[in-house]
Formats: C-alpha cells, structure tokens, sequence
C-alpha cells in the first residue's frame, strides 16, 4: 500500500529536480498534502521524493526532512508533529498560524469521519488556543500587523474578544458543540477537557450567581457529561475547594434579600447536575449546594 507523506517542517523547497542546485518552484507548508508522483520520469535519487502538490504542481522534496508513514500512521503522525511545533518556544508566532490554518484546511476536507474527525478538529482548537495565547502574551496588535488580523478573521467564528482585557479566547462552544455533534466518541474526552480548560476566567469578585455559573458552564458540565473521564478527579477537587470557601461560614454567603431569581435558579441547575453525576462525586459536591439552597431560599 501506498504510504503517506508528512511535510513536519515550515518552508520545505519544492525543487524542479532532484538537486539542492536547481531551482525551488515554491515553499511548501507545514503538513500541506502532497502525493508520490507516479508519473515522474525522473528516477529519483536515494534522498528524494517526486511528489505531487494538490494543485497539480509536481517537484522533487528531500527525503530526509519528511516523514513517509502507512495511510492508517498518517493523521497520528501529522497531529504529533503539530503538536510538537505548537509548544515547541523556538517555533514562531507567524508559524504557529500556518500550523493552525492547516490542520483546520486539512479537517474540512471530509477525508476524516467519526473518531478521526473529532480527533482533528479538537487538536485544531487545542492549536488555535497556543497561538492566540502567545499572541496575547505577546501583545501582539492584530491592527498593525496585516496577517495576524487575516489570521483572526478567518477563526473569528471560535474567537472571543475580551474589552476588559483586550485579549481573544477560543470560545468554549467550539468544543462542547463538537461533542454535542459527535457524543460517545474515543476522543469526546479530551474535547470536554479542551472545552473546560478554554472557559474564560470569569472576574466574579463576591457575584454568587456568577461564580457558581462559572462552575456549572465549566468543570461541572464536564462531570456530568463524562462521569468516567479522566479529569474527573481533579475537577471534583477544584469544585468542592470553590463551594467549600463559599460555604464554611453560612452566615457569610452573600445572598441579600430579596435574593434574586438568577441564584436561586442557578443553585437549582446545579443540584439537577449534581444529583445526576457519579456516586462518589455527588456525596461530596451535593452538601455544599445544599447549604447554599437552605441559605438562599429563606
């Protein structure tokens, strides 16, 4: 069987023929397909590869810089490579962009379905999220700078932009929504994660309704979707530490009456979750709601 190439590089040389002398007809980019051309007339030295762009383009690339793996290694191999650039702080910021542009150009072409497709499409939001990350580290100004703002337009459907801050966030509804496409999946976990962990810090202050909402729309959603997961642990602990400092002093619990609708239906949506989740997790979640109901509904 054929195998598959993997571009794991930025700016591969396209040359015209099997020789670093001759002349490059393009850059490729990262993880941009390309196919052995069977029709090349050129018996391709040891080190290189006749390929095929998708455009019709063919050429000759180095061997030694690519990888050559089996069509069911191709989607592993691409996605590791990413990856490895993508949290790679020797690899640029502009990089990081055509990383993120083509694993996204790769994941709309419909070659990938079910497992494969939630698998590419949760990595490309993990790579979007690294690379606005750095951006704002950065401080990077998308309006003077022509291809980062080309580069926001084009995701601008999964960006949030924050005024307060004047950061983008990946929108968390990227990934739930993929897991309300594609439910019961081998990878849902790992998009429920990618969903939480891409929930924007709410600045809540002593807001109740808005601190127990950043709870449910996050950590607790996970729970209760993915009551084998493997953050199941960690995010329990992380919610009983937030309601057990809301609740040691009941006296303390900011509900002033008249206690608004919002609280009183966000505790109520929160037991409904709660009551629904793991054994385990509901002994040790479901007391501390409870306290705020009896503290709330006087």
């Amino acid at each position: 069987m054929q195998s598959q190439i993997v571009i794991p590089v930025i700016g591969l040389n396209l040359h015209l023929f099997a020789d670093q002398k001759s002349d490059v007809l393009r850059k490729l980019k990262f993880g941009e397909p390309v196919s052995f051309d069977k029709d090349s007339l050129e018996s391709p030295k040891e080190d290189w590869i006749p390929v095929k762009l998708e455009d019709g383009l063919s050429g000759f690339i180095k061997r030694s810089v690519v990888r050559s793996v089996p069509p069911k290694q191709y989607l592993p191999t691409l996605l590791f490579e990413a990856e490895r650039m993508i949290l790679s702080n020797q690899i640029d910021f502009s990089s990081k962009q055509e990383i993120t542009d083509t694993i996204f150009a790769i994941s709309s072409t419909g070659k990938f379905t079910g497992d494969d497709f939630i698998f590419i499409r949760a990595k490309a939001g993990f790579f979007l999220k690294k690379t606005v990350d750095l951006m704002n580290e950065k401080g990077i100004k998308p309006d003077n700078d022509p291809g980062t703002l080309e580069f926001l337009k084009h995701h601008q459907t999964k960006l949030l932009y924050d005024y307060n801050s004047g950061k983008y966030y990946v929108d968390s509804n990227y990934f739930w929504k993929l897991l309300e496409s594609y439910p019961k999946t081998k990878h849902s976990d790992y998009a429920g994660y990618l969903a939480t962990e891409s929930m924007p810090n709410a600045e809540c202050a002593a807001d109740l309704k808005c601190r127990l909402e950043e709870i449910r729309k996050g950590k607790l959603r996970y729970i209760y979707l993915f009551p084998n997961g493997n953050y199941i642990n960690l995010y329990t602990k992380d919610i009983v530490s937030n309601l057990q400092s809301m609740t040691k002093d009941p006296d303390s619990i900011p509900c002033f009456v008249p206690v608004g609708e919002g609280i009183k239906s966000e505790i109520n949506q929160m037991i409904r979750y709660a009551s629904e989740i793991g054994p385990r997790e509901k002994k040790q979640i479901l007391p501390h709601l409870q306290i705020l109901k009896k503290e709330c509904f006087r």
